[in-house]
Order: structure tokens, then C-alpha cells, then sequence
């Protein structure tokens, strides 16, 4: 698949002990932060390498100024004998949300996409492909970094008990369309968790997992004035706010493009 690229489309490369490191003589330009979704299920024999690759991302060099990842668990896996505690009937609808959107594409640039499937990785909201394909991931992110955001995206959170109050103030960029197309979308997601898994395809397994999503809001629209919005998520009984990390995207409810990323500082 990098054979297909060259130097200037940001091609990386996998070296001795799996770390991504520019191609010698590469002129690279991080531009925005890549949202990378990963669809997985601990009930999926083939998901763990998946997850095992997004919590690697820091130690490859793909740390939250440069990659957000988000991994969703869903829920079609739970009656073939082990039910995941992180998958929702949420998770697997915006999974559904994109297949059925016709906009997502191959690496080879097909489009289209019949079923869903774990594991499934998407970039940028409109590449998606096997989670555990890390060549393929690190020329996709690399591409989507190279591409400008189409908004500055800011934002505070407050917390009040369990509740989560997220402040977005969205800046258009020059070029930028304000129509009602756009929608902000905040996430709280754990840090890390370990599941001891009992039954089903991974029976015996002790899966380690990042940035697991626990809670999502609805997809907000950021409105004409792009002014100040607030979203309000409750965090999960068993989560406490110090394994809690927040993400706040904007993207188009038409072709599922990503327009920018962030991650949400908590008040200390």
C-alpha cells in the first residue's frame, strides 16, 4: 500500500520494533489532529491486535497533538458468548450511521460498504479498513494530517458530580461553509481498562484496551453564528474522572469528513 505514495504524501514507515518514524529525506507536515475511530468488540478473536495497536500509539510517536483515537465497542458480538461491558447499542448505530452513509472509501479510493465488520478502523470519518492493517493506518493518518482543518475548535469542560459540561467554541477557517450541515460531537472516553474475558472467542484473555468510548452525545448542530455551545455527558458509576479523557470533533453530517479534533483538558 506505501508503495503507492510518494515521499511528499507523508508515507511513513514501519522500522525495527514497530515504531513510525518519517522517511529519511520526507517533508512532513502535521497540520490538524486525525480522528481515528476503531469499531472492535472483546467478543472478536481478530479485535485484539486492533486495540493493541491504538494503545501503542503514543509510544509510536502518534500522541494526542498529532492522533485521537476513539474506540467504540459494539454490541453484535454479545450473544456469541461473551458479553462485552463496554459495547452499546449507540456504538454499533454509528458504525451502522457510516455504512449506510455510502461515503466511506477503501485505501484504493472504492467506495462503498456492504455489512458491518470488527475490526474496523475509520480516519478522518471517510477511510475505513481492518483495524490491525498498521501500514495501511499510518499512510491514511498521515494523509489526513497533511489536509487543513476546516475550523479552530476550543473548548473548556466543567464537572458537577458525574455530569460533564463541555464549552465548544468553534472558529471558521477561511473557505469554511456554514451550513447546517456541521455537528459537533463530544466523547468521554476511559484511558486504559483491563478485562479479564471468561467466555466466547477470547475466553482466557486479559485484554488491555485505550481510549475507550463510554459515553457519546448526540451530534449537535454548530449552528450559522458558530457561536458557543454546551454538551453534557454523565460519566459511568465505575469510571472514575481521573481515568477519564475527553475528545470534542466536528463533522459533517453529509460526507462523515472530520473538520477538526481536540482533546478536552478536565479542571484539576
Amino acid at each position: 500500500m506505501a508503495t503507492r505514495f510518494t515521499t511528499a504524501a507523508l508515507i511513513f514507515l514501519l522500522v525495527a520494533g514497530g515504531d513510525l518514524r518519517p522517511a529519511r529525506g520526507a517533508s512532513v507536515g502535521w497540520n490538524r489532529v486525525v480522528l481515528v475511530e476503531l469499531f472492535t468488540s472483546q467478543g472478536c478473536s481478530s479485535c485484539p491486535p486492533a486495540d493493541e495497536f491504538v494503545r501503542d500509539f503514543p509510544r509510536l510517536g502518534l500522541g494526542p497533538e498529532k492522533v485521537l483515537p476513539l474506540t467504540f465497542h459494539v454490541n453484535y458480538w454479545d450473544d456469541l458468548g461473551w458479553r462485552d461491558p463496554f459495547a452499546s447499542p449507540a456504538f454499533t448505530e454509528r458504525q451502522r450511521w457510516y455504512a449506510d452513509s455510502g461515503r466511506l472509501r477503501s485505501p484504493g479510493g472504492a467506495g462503498g460498504l456492504s455489512g458491518l465488520y470488527t475490526p474496523q478502523m475509520i480516519v478522518d470519518g471517510t477511510v475505513h479498513f481492518p483495524g490491525g492493517q498498521r501500514a495501511v493506518a499510518t499512510v491514511e493518518i498521515a494523509r489526513a494530517a497533511a489536509r487543513a482543518a476546516e475550523v479552530d475548535l476550543t473548548g473548556e469542560a466543567a464537572v458537577a458530580g458525574d455530569d460533564l459540561t463541555v464549552t465548544l467554541r468553534v472558529a471558521p477557517r477561511a473557505g469554511f461553509d456554514r451550513a447546517p450541515d456541521w455537528r459537533a460531537v463530544v466523547a468521554l472516553a476511559a484511558k486504559s481498562t483491563q478485562t479479564r474475558v471468561l467466555r466466547g472467542e477470547n475466553r482466557g484473555e486479559t485484554l488491555v484496551e485505550a481510549a475507550v468510548v463510554r459515553a457519546l452525545s448526540d451530534r449537535r448542530p454548530i449552528g450559522a453564528a458558530v457561536g458557543p455551545l454546551r454538551i453534557t455527558l454523565r460519566k459511568p458509576a465505575d469510571l472514575t474522572w481521573a481515568d477519564v479523557e475527553v475528545v470534542a470533533f466536528v463533522q459533517s453530517e453529509t460526507t462523515r469528513q472530520i473538520a477538526a479534533a481536540r482533546a478536552i483538558a478536565l479542571p484539576r
